[in-house]
């Protein structure tokens, strides 16, 4: 039987409140970098964080960016709309809370519109997360990794 006392629900709800919002953090980074808003997309990670792509099939084209200076390059590198559209879809999210920090896993698809016809799938692959909530309660990503299978 559930434990239904006071603390416990005040737990469960905390943890879903945790897990929302680290959900929100991963769709305002899919929203910040297909719709250009560099502010958002900063605010979505740490100040030191890491983050990485992982190539299957060319590992030598990898790529690290390490901390806000070099997540802006990356951010102005980066397409957006007007000039290209795309959408970055995060679905199949396993997030575990710890306290003050959680990891979680998830699929992600980057769907392309082209001039004409229709969109394609311009890449799939697995992000693996490790985050932290701030002190002002915002869940950040210390390390945002992912693990491109096809591009």
């Amino acid at each position: 039987m559930p434990n239904t006392s006071t603390d416990a629900l005040e737990a469960r709800l905390a943890r879903l409140e945790d897990e929302r919002a680290i959900a929100r953090t991963m769709y305002e980074y899919a929203s910040a970098i297909d719709y250009g808003d560099r502010a958002l997309f900063l605010d979505c990670f740490t100040e030191d964080a890491d983050w990485r792509v992982t190539k299957r099939f060319d590992p030598d084209k990898g790529v690290h960016v390490h901390g806000h200076e070099e997540l802006g390059k990356f951010f102005d590198w980066h397409t957006h709309a007007p000039d290209a559209y795309h959408k970055h879809i995060t679905i199949n999210s396993l997030i575990d809370c710890d306290g003050d920090t959680a990891r979680a896993t998830s699929y992600t698809i980057r769907v392309d519109s082209l001039e004409v016809g229709p969109a394609i799938i311009y890449a799939s692959s697995r992000y693996v997360d490790e985050f932290v909530r701030g002190a002002d309660g915002r869940w950040r990503f210390r390390s945002r990794t992912s693990e491109t299978e096809n591009m």
